[in-house]
């Protein structure tokens, strides 16, 4: 979700935003109004991630790439020593030339199928095992260049640098919209000098409780185990006259 929708989605939920022939711009916000929302929520989610309530947010990074390194540990320690993110979304790599090369991002099983890992090339392959506290990266084939590889992924969100503005995306599973969107609207009354219906405020309490309990079970990590599926032939889908494999 963009943030600037889920700003708007709670002004909504106090009556807050006027409709201009049913429909809903930006433009109805004044943008010193939007900067102020924009830190009630980076307040709210700093809240929320000192109560260990994860909320993720999307995130962009780039590293180099190891000529012959087909694994890099992710964490505070590791070879990329930023935040381990939850899950990767995508990611492509770079030439020194700036033109990109898609990575697909592959399941263990996946992975497991390809039958020589050691493969040297431009890598278009990518699994990640998100194990704790290092998360490892695994990619195919091997890389042969010290080009750039850019991953966006989805990390719990702890710095308000994990979206700067209002027209970025807060990323988030379904089931915590509704605590987002009504919580903020209770943050952001006060600034509206309104005060929130009961129902808005029974709806706030209701739905940051179920996620409250939600994190409580999941505070330690299940083992994820995956089954080899069948991939096809050798790496993945058989022969690819484009990548030569």
């Amino acid at each position: 979700m963009i943030v600037s929708d889920l700003i708007r989605a709670s002004l909504r939920k106090l009556n807050a935003l006027s409709t201009g022939e049913g429909v809903l711009t930006i433009q109805e916000i004044p943008g010193e109004e939007y900067v102020d929302y924009l830190q009630a929520l980076q307040v709210m989610l700093r809240s929320w991630a000192q109560q260990k309530i994860t909320v993720y947010a999307s995130k962009r990074e780039s590293f180099t790439l190891v000529p012959g390194q087909l694994l890099y540990t992710w964490g505070t320690s590791g070879n990329i020593t930023t935040l381990r993110p939850h899950k990767i979304i995508s990611a492509f790599v770079r030439d020194s030339n700036g033109t990109d090369s898609l990575v697909e991002i592959i399941s263990q099983g996946q992975y497991n199928s390809i039958f020589t890992k050691t493969d040297s090339g431009r890598p278009g392959f990518l699994f990640y095992h998100p194990e704790y506290p290092l998360g490892n990266v695994y990619l195919f084939p091997n890389p042969q260049s010290a080009e750039t590889m850019w991953i966006d992924s989805l990390k719990p969100f702890t710095e308000t640098d994990s979206f700067e503005n209002v027209d970025q995306i807060i990323a988030f599973p379904p089931n915590y919209e509704e605590a987002l969107i009504y919580n903020l609207a209770i943050r952001i009354a006060p600034e509206k000098g309104i005060s929130a219906s009961a129902e808005v405020v029974s709806i706030a309490e209701k739905s940051y409780s179920a996620i409250t309990g939600l994190n409580a079970a999941n505070a330690v990590e299940p083992a994820r185990l995956s089954l080899p599926i069948g991939w096809g032939y050798g790496y993945g889908g058989g022969y690819d006259i484009n990548r030569g494999y």
